[in-house]
């Protein structure tokens, strides 16, 4: 199934931006200190795929996961959540845990209630895999490369004309970045995770996928035997068609399956410009990483100190910085990891590829009293600027984020990803 890398499957990231590309290059950041770090964590209200609501009976125990989730703060007082969820529900007698896994992209649009909360409507689909001819949810329409997974939804506002095949150009205003995964073809055309992307005019679909990956297997150090590329994270830069994509999957020194090939230097998430403006030809500038000094290391990768992957990014104009969140701490064999991070640093650092990040502080199991806490999504407004309370509010992180009870690893087919549950967590900085 999805989730972080290291799993066979796909895997979230996400993170939006609104950018004033040349503000960019003159940034002096006023970076808080973690010291300003109060977290305050509670459920985060939003379904499972069969109507079960949080606190509600059956809510623990239920067979579906949910997890990688994108928010869009629409306005003041509505936002749209997308994340990964399962729709067949896993049954343990039964034994059905693959065939209950392939990720969907599910939704649900929320209404702020008087106390700040916010109220969430009936789960719908945005998304589903192609999956095999035969099967009850066999959907032709996706392409074949995402016929098993598709994950890790990133939701950014522009305009982006696209021809489907056969069809005349249309212009849409809204595009989803996911992660598709065709487990089926796995060493056979040498493509496994790949960066996909569905366009839409209205945040709630419906969303039509462009028929090319706009990051597949000819991307340099790409490595089918082990994660691929995936959890994309999509920042508009001039609200139209020209985006920052960022992606991971490309640590080639600490899969399980290395590149002998593997240069150091091209590890963690790469960054890109990207003019979707034409998605029939879409056009990606020259590769770089972000750096990841500064970050907190992983102590599960030998040899390879910090990494960074999984992160959802935004824009803070009001401080000319990128803020992330992302996963972090110790992985024991499991496939996710036990704290979420949130990291910040100076916009001009994503041109030159220096910079130094700052820790603004964790999410750990001595906030939420989960165990496992990860694939984080920030909320953000429509073009990907950060959004605390509202769009255009750069004073806090507004964060949902999955989390796991376990206390280790779970034995194959690890089951333990039905019990993932959406949380939710806000700080001022």
């Amino acid at each position: 199934m999805a989730h972080s890398m290291w799993m066979t499957g796909v895997s979230r990231a996400r993170g939006l931006m609104i950018l004033a590309a040349a503000s960019l290059l003159a940034a002096t950041v006023a970076t808080p200190a973690a010291s300003a770090w109060t977290p305050t964590v509670s459920s985060s209200g939003v379904p499972l795929p069969n109507g079960v609501y949080p606190g509600k009976s059956g809510y623990d125990t239920a067979g579906y996961y949910q997890y990688a989730p994108s928010i869009v703060q629409t306005t003041s007082t509505q936002r749209v959540i997308y994340y990964c969820a399962n729709t067949v529900a896993y049954d343990r007698s039964k034994g059905n845990a693959v065939t209950a896994t392939h990720d969907r992209v599910l939704f649900n649009v929320g209404t702020r209630r008087p106390d700040g909360s916010y109220s969430w409507g009936a789960t719908r689909v945005a998304l589903r895999p192609r999956l095999k001819p035969g099967d009850a949810n066999y959907n032709p329409s996706t392409p074949s490369w995402a016929a098993y997974h598709i994950c890790d939804p990133e939701v950014v506002k522009g305009s982006f004309s696209y021809a489907a095949p056969g069809q005349s150009p249309a212009t849409y205003t809204w595009a989803m970045f996911f992660t598709g995964a065709d487990n089926d073809d796995h060493g056979v055309d040498g493509r496994f995770n790949v960066v996909g992307v569905a366009l839409a005019n209205s945040p709630l679909g419906p969303w039509a996928i462009v028929a090319r990956p706009i990051i597949d297997i000819d991307e340099p150090d790409y490595n089918p035997a082990g994660y691929g590329v995936g959890q994309p994270s999509a920042t508009s830069v001039n609200q139209q068609g020209h985006l920052l994509l960022f992606y991971s999957g490309l640590d080639c020194a600490a899969l399980d399956a290395p590149d002998p090939a593997c240069k150091i230097d091209n590890r963690g998430t790469a960054v890109r410009t990207l003019d979707l403006s034409n998605a029939n030809a879409p056009v990606l500038g020259s590769r770089s990483f972000v750096t990841t000094a500064g970050l907190t290391p992983e102590p599960f990768l030998p040899n390879s100190g910090r990494f960074l992957h999984n992160a959802s990014w935004a824009y803070d104009p009001s401080r000319d910085s990128f803020v992330i969140s992302r996963d972090t701490g110790a992985q024991y064999g499991n496939e996710v990891q036990v704290n979420v991070e949130i990291d910040r640093i100076a916009g001009a650092s994503i041109w030159s590829g220096g910079g130094t990040w700052t820790v603004v502080g964790q999410i750990t199991s001595r906030q939420t009293g989960y165990h496992w806490n990860h694939n984080s999504g920030l909320v953000r407004g429509v073009y990907g600027g950060l959004a605390y309370q509202s769009p255009q509010d750069y004073s806090g992180v507004d964060v949902y984020f999955a989390t796991e009870p376990g206390s280790g690893s779970t034995p194959p087919p690890w089951d333990g990803y039905f019990t993932y549950r959406l949380r939710h967590c806000t700080s001022r900085f």
